[in-house]
């Protein structure tokens, strides 16, 4: 690699074992290394845009209800707050479902505006329907006139900040440093692009060579050090441009690597085969550079699940409580020990928690897992099955999952969610191939796409196939037919042991 900012031709990446593991992380010498941050340089950018959004849509409003007051037209002073307000809020939020405030779009193309409108567009439908259907007050012509002049000023607004970043951007402020990877020759002329439009908001501070052979073991080594390299330094950008070694395969490993830190990877439209639905073409210095997108559980998308999930957990727990109370009286009872057992389990970004259960072994049982479960085969749901730790109530809980339940407090306090893949002990990191590290990008489930598919007796590669299409899919309506069918299997007891 060869440092394009300091004209070097040394080689500035440090061996791997250099590089000091980041605080928390569960690293295995399987574990390929990652990037635990997440990066943060768009969130003033994008905080700019939400406060403007926000003050641009209340003046709009405000200023439309008092020309309504002047002329004549009956309005109440409470109920005008009221929808006003909820307005701007909704408003807001349907921008950040659109993805209208990820900053990789603002500065260049029509991509940043396009969101707005679709937003915009969304809110004015659903505004209409449930006007028409409830008959909700106030009626439409107070309404969608506010909607209509709030998204054009919206879009001039986005246009003024366009103006401002752009001219940050000439100043030098709001860069991305960018790492190139590609041949010297295709290296140099995205240096020269990206430094010829600073407006674009991209620097290069590095490039490097691809491997010299496409061989399992020699991109292996090419990965680590290319990670390596970039958890030392603030990277935010990934180009690749086109190479004879450059195939399908290594930019997938490479994008799976990079999923999560928040570091962007563009690649040249001549590898556009390699990430399906999950490209968008981002111009970049003129260059009609290919953007990976990451999975769909990041961003605004993120936000809705996690609010979604306390809206239903809360709620539940306070409906369950008496449960929780005549379970522990149960488990006191039946057995020795604590009420609760907390197994360390492996969370969003490879962070150890502690996973909270109602006890059904008996105590000190997990000492002696290695001895009675052992490493997944053909034969442990037999082990499964017969596990001599459990306790008489505990198989009574296991048999109605009720046992999980205080998962739900893991869910109020941020290390897991309703749905999503089942958090893996930090010993079976090592059974984890390369591409299944990605399942922790987002928080381990209560419940999950294997646990409504026969739960234990369900085999290891097919549960982590199952949690990898969870990821790459996720929708609130698969979260919704989980949880439905979560019921189901339940009451099935299939798996349950």
């Amino acid at each position: 690699m060869t440092s394009l900012a300091e004209g070097s031709t040394a080689s500035l990446l440090p061996h791997p074992r250099q590089v000091t593991p980041t605080a928390r992380r569960v690293v295995s010498d399987e574990t390929p290394t990652r990037i635990a941050r997440t990066a943060s340089h768009g969130y003033p950018l994008a905080l700019r845009a939400v406060l403007l959004d926000v003050a641009i849509l209340s003046v709009t409003i405000g200023v439309h209800a008092r020309i309504l007051f002047q002329i004549g037209f009956p309005l109440d002073d409470r109920r005008t707050v009221l929808v006003g307000g909820t307005l701007v809020v909704g408003w807001a939020i349907a921008i950040l479902a659109r993805g209208g405030y990820e900053t990789r779009y603002f500065g260049t193309g029509s991509e940043e505006f396009k969101r707005v409108l679709s937003a915009s567009t969304t809110l004015l439908a659903a505004v209409g329907v449930v006007a028409l259907t409830f008959e909700v007050p106030p009626p439409l012509r107070v309404v969608i006139p506010s909607l209509v002049a709030g998204t054009a000023m919206v879009l001039l607004g986005r246009w003024v900040l366009r103006k401002w970043l752009v001219g940050e951007r000439l100043a030098g402020r709001f860069q991305r440093p960018t790492l190139l990877i590609g041949e010297r020759r295709l290296n140099t002329t995205l240096a020269e692009a990206f430094g010829g439009d600073p407006a674009a908001g991209f620097t290069a501070i590095g490039a490097v060579a691809p491997p010299t052979s496409t061989d399992r073991a020699s991109v292996d080594v090419w990965l680590e050090d290319v990670m390596a390299w970039i958890a030392t330094r603030e990277v935010h950008a990934v180009a690749v441009a086109e190479a004879r070694s450059v195939d399908d395969d290594l930019l997938r490993r490479l994008a799976w690597r990079l999923e999560g830190p928040g570091i962007d990877l563009m690649v040249s439209p001549a590898l556009s085969d390699i990430a399906g639905p999950r490209i968008s073409v981002r111009p970049a210095a003129g260059l009609p550079l290919l953007h990976l997108d990451e999975p769909s559980l990041t961003g605004p998308k993120r936000f809705l699940k996690r609010t979604l999930d306390l809206c239903l957990t809360i709620p539940a727990m306070l409906v369950l409580l008496p449960t929780f109370l005549l379970i522990g009286l149960a488990i006191k009872l039946d057995s020795p020990g604590r009420v609760f057992y907390v197994s360390r389990r492996v969370g969003q970004g490879g962070d150890v928690f502690g996973c909270l259960k109602f006890r059904s072994m008996r105590t000190g049982a997990d000492l002696a897992r290695d001895e009675v479960i052992g490493v997944p085969d053909d034969d442990i749901v037999a082990r499964y099955r017969e596990d001599p730790r459990i306790t008489r109530v505990g198989r009574l809980l296991r048999r109605w999952s009720l046992d999980e339940l205080p998962q739900l407090l893991n869910v109020v306090a941020g290390n897991m969610s309703l749905v999503g893949p089942r958090p893996v002990l930090p010993e079976e990191l090592s059974l984890l191939a390369e591409p299944d590290h990605r399942r922790h990008l987002t928080r381990p489930g209560l419940t999950g796409l294997w646990q409504v598919s026969g739960r234990k007796e369900v085999a290891w590669p097919d549960r982590m196939r199952m949690d990898l299409h969870y990821i790459e899919n996720w929708s609130v309506a698969l979260d919704v037919v989980i949880l439905a069918k979560t019921a189901k299997a339940v009451v099935a007891g299939r798996g349950a042991y």
